[in-house]
């Protein structure tokens, strides 16, 4: 193969690592923001609103998921979302896998529908909303 060829090949490559990790930043930062999206104004994304802790804990990250909890409940504390966020903005496809995750102890019972404030499935409307905007035709 032709040296030209070669680098051809490598310009090809950079230009799907590149539009490989917009895609991946978009949905990550859409996927996010749809699920901190308010409940009371009519998303079907958003996490259920009583103290703000569960909607803040939704911690965008690269290489693993966050570990943890944000604050502590009461808290509306969404530093660790903003720098979740600013990171995944640098992010390339060579860092790997992309998480966005909630560790707050009853995630799990509000994605399940306990709370009377959003319907079950909440999270994954807001990954299937986040595909869809993004990607759809």
């Amino acid at each position: 193969m032709a040296e030209e060829d070669r680098q051809q090949i490598r310009g090809i490559m950079r230009g799907l690592d590149r539009m490989t990790a917009r895609a991946v930043i978009k949905i990550t930062l859409d996927v996010t923001a749809n699920l901190i999206e308010d409940p009371n104004q009519g998303s079907v994304t958003g996490t259920p609103i009583d103290t703000g802790w569960a909607r803040n804990n939704w911690v965008p990250r690269i290489g693993a998921p966050f570990e943890g909890t944000v604050g502590d409940p009461g808290s509306a504390d969404g530093s660790q979302q903003s720098a979740g966020q600013a990171q995944v903005l640098g992010y390339r496809v060579a860092q790997g896998k992309v998480f966005v995750s909630n560790n707050v102890p009853y995630i799990e019972r509000l994605n399940e529908g306990s709370s009377p404030m959003q319907a079950a499935g909440f999270v994954q409307r807001a990954i299937r909303k986040a595909v869809m905007e993004d990607f759809a035709p």
